[in-house]
């Protein structure tokens, strides 16, 4: 601001300078008169301004009353800054073409301060005054631009890992649309590969069923047409890798069904199909000498699907007798709409929480059949469901705890029998 106010009087005292000595006379002429022009006190700052008319020879010919003494301020050529008093004078001295005259005009700094400081106060306040305005207008203008985008992106975080619907396009901005577009082109290309994946893995474990079936039946014949003991034992180490086979192909199909969302959802007893699996169960646990410790709800009403229910729920009794520690107990309880099975695993029984889920992944105990993918069944079983699934190591103990949201309680309805 200082150097543009500056510039400005600089220029305005270059005009005035040019003005009065096209007022002189020329062709030689010389004027010898020392006239000094007097105040007329018609404005404050009549005593900040003045000039000096004088010949090249330094005669005065004319002067502003209260001017500065050539003394002083000696002429000079050009632009000047001096400090007279503690007062600082601009000055701009300019010769005649005919170097017969000379005038030199002088400005008081403290005139060009009120000036800078009158034109900052103008222009500041407004800005000051406007700012929050402008700001806020700014912020509306962002928020309302970027709105779009907001939606677009809640739309992301509530959209679950299985659904590959395109986002549909209403009222977006042309950077939206675009986003939009290219999403969906990539849900596509997704849901394709994630759909000849499983579909290869559903053909494969399909087409590897009936040679299966048809070796072990081979396995079996040859087994009774043995005549040595040492031919049968050899068998049956066959006819035990092939079991093992056909239980890996029949989770893989289990597994590739589950991944797919469930079509017949209806009012499910929760609590009564739990008890149906603990009563299926209850033989094999009995019979590895386990105590099933059941306290459960008479009904649990919860919105599902009683088949991917029911095969949840197996796989998680299925997986505590499977790893129960021996002559131990196996807790099953309910808590409003929280099931909990729970039991106790061998101390050196080593497993990673983190990866219990993971397909395979069985913690090393190879001892148990088994090819590690009942966990990652129920745990497709639970997303497919919308239910939260919670496993954990608590001390020696391991947990197992399905919850339903609220938007799956059909009713709030538990009820015991008396």
């Amino acid at each position: 601001m200082s150097h543009e106010v500056d510039e400005l009087f600089d220029a305005e005292m270059v005009q005035q300078a040019k003005t009065l000595l096209a007022l002189l006379p020329r062709d030689g002429a010389v004027v010898s008169r020392d006239i000094t022009i007097s105040r007329i006190n018609a404005h404050s700052y009549e005593d900040k301004l003045s000039y000096r008319i004088e010949t090249i020879d330094g005669k005065r010919i004319m002067q502003t009353e209260g001017s500065l003494d050539p003394s002083v301020i000696p002429f000079k050529e050009g632009f000047s800054v001096k400090t007279v008093d503690n007062e600082l004078w601009h000055s701009f001295g300019l010769s005649s073409p005919a170097r017969d005259y000379r005038i030199l005009l002088l400005q008081q700094d403290e005139f060009r301060s009120e000036i800078r400081g009158d034109l900052t106060t103008d222009m500041v306040v407004p800005i000051l005054t406007l700012l929050p305005l402008m700001l806020w207008l700014g912020w509306w203008t962002i928020n309302q631009n970027f709105a779009s985008f907001r939606r677009l992106a809640e739309a992301l975080r509530r959209k679950r890992s299985d659904d590959y619907r395109p986002f549909v396009e209403s009222n977006d901005t042309e950077e939206v649309s675009l986003v939009k577009g290219a999403l969906n082109h990539y849900l596509t290309r997704i849901e394709q590969t994630f759909l000849r994946e499983k579909q290869f893995s559903a053909d494969a474990a399909h087409e590897l069923r009936t040679p299966l079936a048809s070796l072990k039946a081979q396995l079996q014949n040859q087994w009774q047409k043995a005549s040595t003991q040492q031919q049968k034992e050899e068998l049956e180490s066959l006819l035990a890798s092939t079991d093992r086979l056909v239980s890996l192909v029949e989770s893989l199909l289990l597994l590739s069904k589950t991944e797919l969302p469930p079509q017949h959802w209806r009012q499910v007893n929760a609590a009564a199909t739990l008890r149906q699996v603990i009563s299926d169960y209850y033989q094999w646990a009995d019979s590895r000498r386990l105590v099933m410790d059941v306290n459960l709800p008479d009904t649990v009403l919860w919105r599902s699907e009683e088949r991917y229910l029911t095969m949840l729920f197996s796989n998680l009794v299925d997986n505590a007798i499977k790893y129960a520690a021996p002559q131990s107990s196996i807790d099953i309880q309910c808590d409003g709409s929280l099931f909990t099975i729970r039991n106790r695993i061998e101390k050196s029984h080593h497993v990673d929480a983190k990866r219990l889920t993971e397909r395979f992944y069985r913690g090393g105990q190879l001892r148990e059949e088994g090819a590690g993918l009942g966990l990652s069944i129920v745990s497709n079983l639970a997303k497919q469901l919308g239910l939260k699934l919670t496993l954990a190591l608590e001390d020696d103990w391991f947990v197992a705890k399905v919850e339903a949201d609220q938007a799956l309680l059909e009713k709030p309805v538990i009820s015991r029998k008396p």
